[in-house]
């Protein structure tokens, strides 16, 4: 009688117990999951990546409106009283001639 009362009292709780945690499933992954934390890490580096290329763009769009209002601060001015480099004469090459070559026989 003792044995048949704790062996139905054990499986009835073992029972139950099993019940319980097959009804109350967590919903997504377990954040120790070996895959959720390669989808994770993988998701911060894409987010990484998003956001340098967006300062990036950002940085070139600005710089590239500002030369559009400013394009005379963007070119250097040219004084008139700057000297002017002569333009040098161009030398044309000396025509070589081919000579022979004598081979040793």
């Amino acid at each position: 009688m003792l044995t048949k009362r704790t062996l139905l009292l054990t499986l009835t709780g073992l029972l139950t117990g099993y019940a319980a945690t097959a009804q109350s499933a967590t919903p997504g992954p377990q954040p120790t999951d070996v895959l959720s934390w390669l989808a994770w890490g993988l998701a911060a580096v894409v987010l990484l990546f998003g956001m340098m290329t967006a300062s990036s763009l950002a940085s070139a769009v600005t710089q590239s409106v500002q030369e559009k209002e400013a394009p005379d601060e963007a070119t250097p001015a040219v004084s008139e009283a700057a000297p002017v480099a002569a333009p040098m004469a161009s030398v044309a090459p000396t025509p070589t001639v081919p000579v022979e070559q004598k081979v040793a026989a």
